[in-house]
């Protein structure tokens, strides 16, 4: 019967000795004035610095485990308050929560200084196995003091039990077969749309797949695989991992919707500025525009049409589309019409279609091309309206009006040319005797003519280049529109240099 009694006492240590051992560390106490001194935050950081001290010396491959503050406050009976336990009420702390080795510090003053005292006891026996004492000036230095101290201090637990009977050694055992109890990993290739997002498995970051697409190695069995993306929804799914190469594929839901902007600008002037949109006082350049859920401030500016303002409500993961038309805007025009000082009347042409004649009054579109037309002839008004205000413009004509006598093509008796055609027969006549050429009249003349007409050339080409970028707001139409008439007026200027070259030579031929 003691033999058997035996048997089953040895059976019983060694499958005690097959669990692992707790130990629990409790969190810090304050007595006295100490509470006032040392913050509630600063005594949770002793009691995490403690624990780690405990599990340095007592590893988990040694078959130790550190009992967890969520642990211990759930295995508490309730009502329980463990921070004010000291001495046996700790040992009666420890076996409620089924802890083989319990500690704790607490923090008081000793006159100015602040101290520290920790305590470890052994459950099972109600021993009090080590302890230890320090006091400093504030608690940086208690903390060192846990760092120092606490090593040997959790060493005891090691050699705090042990088997007591008879030593020996006993026969070696071979079981001759080997089993591999692991799991099978097999190669996963997780994917999302969109791309980019940063996965996790089982709640845990996989530092070899930081972000969609990429391929990792996972344990055979189920998982929760979550997929995260700024702005957008997490996508999880729940997968059976069996087989090399499986395809996870997660799609997010955008946490916004989208303003696609796709306005109807009738007539020839879309194509004389630039639309600018802007969203709560943002400029936006795309034609489909993300935007967060809810409500939008919208306007949009073009130098040649109405300002359009709306609100627009954007729901998640939908689109909203602006495909209203926008009006051309209008302006006022008075127009007048000289030539040589002397008013006219000719036709005026706004975008193509003839309104009337001058001097006109009405209305015009914004950015519109007014001309005027004769017989034979159209020349551009430099004129810009304005955005329901009236613009005055005198235009001084270049062509001659019909009604109006050229000078030089009949004298008063109708006889010029008939005139000029007789002294050219009677030089003819005289084979050109007595008529003398003066060849540096003609040089200077030809000079100024070719001067002329080159800088009528470039003061041309700077007028058409200054409209010919399309302008982004008033201002910008504003300015090519001076430009332009600048550049328009030193050509002229120009040609009337190059035509008095030009008639110095003929002066000076005929003369």
């Amino acid at each position: 019967m003691k033999s058997l009694f035996l048997f089953f006492s040895i059976l019983c240590l060694l499958a005690t000795s097959s669990f692992a051992t707790y130990v629990a560390v409790l969190e810090t106490g304050a007595d006295g004035s100490a509470k006032d001194n040392v913050s509630l935050s600063d005594r949770q950081y002793l009691t995490n610095v403690l624990r780690e001290q405990a599990v340095k010396e007592l590893p988990a491959v040694q078959n130790y485990t550190i009992m967890t503050r969520e642990n211990i406050q759930q295995m508490l009976p309730p009502g329980k308050a463990i921070e004010d336990c000291e001495g046996s009420c700790l040992v009666e702390t420890g076996k409620n929560i089924a802890a083989d080795y319990i500690c704790q510090a607490r923090v008081g003053m000793f006159g100015t200084s602040l101290t520290l005292s920790a305590e470890l006891y052994e459950t099972a026996g109600n021993k009090l196995i080590a302890s230890f004492n320090g006091r400093g000036a504030n608690v940086e230095e208690l903390l060192d003091l846990i760092k120092q101290k606490s090593p040997e201090f959790f060493r005891q637990v090691k050699g705090g039990g042990g088997f007591a009977g008879v030593g020996g050694i006993g026969a070696i055992g071979n079981t001759g077969s080997f089993s591999y109890g692991g799991k099978q990993k097999f190669i996963v290739e997780i994917t999302s749309t969109p791309a980019g997002a940063v996965p996790t498995i089982d709640g845990k970051a996989v530092p070899k797949c930081l972000s969609t697409p990429c391929k990792v190695q996972v344990e055979e069995g189920n998982h929760r695989i979550v997929a995260s993306f700024d702005r957008y929804e997490d996508a999880e799914t729940l997968v059976d991992i069996k087989s090399n190469n499986q395809k996870v594929e997660l799609t997010l839901t955008p946490n916004f919707g989208w303003l696609e902007m796709k306005p109807v600008l009738a007539g020839p002037a879309a194509k004389r500025g630039v639309l600018n949109v802007t969203v709560d006082g943002v400029r936006k350049d795309e034609q489909k525009i993300d935007l967060e859920a809810g409500m939008h401030k919208v306007l949009l500016t073009h130098p040649c049409y109405d300002p359009a303002e709306f609100n627009v409500s954007i729901a998640k993961n939908k689109t909203e589309i602006f495909n209203q038309e926008i009006p051309r805007g209008k302006g006022g025009l008075e127009l007048n019409v000289e030539y040589k000082g002397e008013p006219q009347a000719v036709a005026v042409v706004i975008d193509g279609v003839e309104v009337g004649s001058t001097p006109y009054a009405g209305e015009v579109p914004l950015c519109a091309e007014v001309m005027l037309k004769g017989d034979g002839w159209t020349e551009k008004v430099n004129v810009q309206p304005k955005w329901h205000e009236v613009v005055q413009v005198t235009h001084k004509l270049s062509h001659t009006p019909e009604g109006v006598a050229v000078v030089g093509d009949v004298n008063a008796n109708g006889n010029a040319k008939q005139d000029q055609a007789s002294d050219a027969a009677s030089d003819a006549a005289q084979g050109g005797k007595g008529k003398k050429i003066h060849w540096i009249p003609i040089a200077i003349s030809g000079g100024v003519a070719v001067v002329g007409g080159a800088m009528a050339f470039v003061f041309n080409k700077k007028a058409k280049d200054a409209t010919a970028t399309p302008p982004r707001n008033q201002q910008e139409f504003q300015k090519g529109h001076d430009d332009a008439k600048k550049n328009q007026t030193l050509r002229n200027v120009s040609l009337g240099l190059m035509a008095a070259g030009l008639v110095g030579v003929g002066v000076t031929f005929l003369f």
